[in-house]
């Protein structure tokens, strides 16, 4: 099968998610929900792309090629609304990343200040969650001030978090009836360092 990618013609298997096959063909995709070869949904719209084809914003981590696409993935719109999906993130984010512990170890950092995304373009900052670290297993911790529900660890813990709540209310919850069987792993798929180990 055969797509076009900024103007040149690229070969896929169609079997791969697109975010893949733009990643493999020397893209630069970013992302906060996905991490190749686990479970995700998409969720935090990072790393849409354009089909020009259809004139319509696609997230690359939940589509898969199809014949005569036409991607952009480098644009000034594209890299706009990537921006804009970045400060939707930070508007809700109870974290400060002067005062978060985890901020050496947050891709949500790091895509702002690679993006220039401004905090407070949605308003004043939502204030600050302090406490409500939670011991999830043995040595790992859960802070939900850092939590941006990309959903990694719901899908992935097998049933030790959950969401809870919908729309804005909605937050990542330690499932109490599994909380000793979470597995450490997940630490290094959190993209904020909301689980970490001590």
């Amino acid at each position: 099968m055969k797509i076009k990618v900024n103007g040149k013609e690229l070969e896929v298997s169609g079997k791969r998610l697109l975010i893949d096959e733009l990643r493999e063909a020397g893209c630069d995709i970013p992302s906060l929900c996905f991490v190749p070869g686990v479970e995700h949904q998409p969720s935090c719209m990072v790393c849409m792309v354009r089909d020009v084809a259809v004139d319509r914003m696609i997230p690359s981590c939940g589509t898969y090629p199809a014949e005569g696409m036409v991607i952009d993935t480098d644009s000034d719109h594209v890299k706009t609304l990537r921006r804009t999906a970045i400060e939707l993130l930070l508007s809700d984010h109870h974290a400060r990343c002067g005062e978060c512990e985890g901020r050496t170890v947050c891709r949500l950092r790091e895509l702002s200040l690679l993006m220039a995304a401004k905090w407070t373009r949605y308003g004043p900052l939502a204030p600050v969650k302090t406490g409500g670290r939670t011991l999830v297993n043995g040595r790992m911790w859960f802070e939900p001030a850092r939590c941006i529900r990309c959903g990694l660890c719901v899908y992935n813990s097998k049933n030790g978090f959950t969401f809870q709540g919908r729309g804005y209310d909605m937050e990542v919850v330690i499932a109490e009836e599994n909380k000793g069987n979470v597995d450490e792993t997940l630490v290094d798929l959190c993209p904020t360092g909301a689980l970490f180990v001590v």
